[in-house]
């Protein structure tokens, strides 16, 4: 049986506030999710969820035992959440740790961001990751924060359960890739068209930025890979292509 859940105080909603604010997100190493769905799939995930804060009239699920459980006015749950119509339940999670870096011979493809910056895009790229079986992700130098409350909700849920690696040094991440006997692929708007493409080793696949595409160097060692465009248009948004991307080269 849960037992009651704590009344939140001023001094906790200020700093539970404070976690939409990336600076303050990395000084406290936690982060916010909202949302129903979000949340009960935290509650259940390998993400260390510190504490769910609720309305009064919140009575979707129980919250476990374990959590930390707080109720909050409306007012409080409008200033900690980030979204225009808050659903009731906000948990915080302990951001996870860095993971290992990936292993090449258990990594069929390791999808890298470049200088990804819209946070809906990174979302949506996370989720569709998911879907196609891809866990690990390398987000390069001045990507958006991942676990930024847009990015997390655009990720409806993997956020959790993927591995997030992080480097200082995207070329040379590639060219350690390449070294190890790995292949280094970025999309762009011309090159092998995607359907034709065979994937034969470990896969280094680059995204580039929504305003200025993969880095030059970054080309430079890189296999250009294409989609096709049969009908008309100047390009597709990075999630949209990273996910036609994805599906193609995740066939047998």
């Amino acid at each position: 049986m849960n037992s009651l859940p704590s009344l939140l105080t001023n001094a906790q909603t200020a700093s539970y506030r404070a976690l939409k604010r990336s600076k303050f997100r990395k000084q406290e190493g936690l982060f916010l999710l909202e949302g129903v769905r979000l949340c009960q799939e935290a509650l259940h995930s390998n993400l260390e969820v510190i504490a769910c804060i609720t309305s009064k009239q919140f009575e979707k699920f129980p919250i476990p035992s374990n959590v930390k459980h707080f109720e909050a006015t409306p007012v409080q749950i409008e200033q900690i959440s980030d979204s225009k119509s808050p659903q009731g339940i906000i948990c915080i999670a302990r951001i996870p740790a860095t993971p290992d870096e990936p292993n090449i011979k258990n990594t069929k493809i390791l999808l890298v961001l470049d200088r990804l910056s819209d946070p809906g895009n990174m979302g949506t790229i996370f989720r569709s990751a998911l879907w196609f079986g891809i866990h690990d992700i390398l987000l390069g130098p001045d990507c958006v924060d991942p676990y930024s409350p847009k990015v997390v909700r655009g990720s409806m849920g993997a956020i959790g359960t993927l591995n997030l690696h992080t480097s200082t040094d995207l070329l040379s991440s590639a060219q350690e890739w390449k070294a190890a006997g790995g292949e280094v692929a970025a999309l762009h708007m011309q090159g092998t068209s995607l359907q034709t493409f065979k994937r034969e080793e470990p896969l280094f696949l680059i995204v580039g930025s929504e305003a200025h595409g993969v880095d030059q160097d970054l080309l430079k060692i890189s296999s250009p890979l294409t989609i096709e465009k049969p009908g008309s248009g100047e390009s597709l948004n990075a999630a949209m292509a990273t996910g036609i991307a994805l599906f193609e080269l995740s066939k047998p």
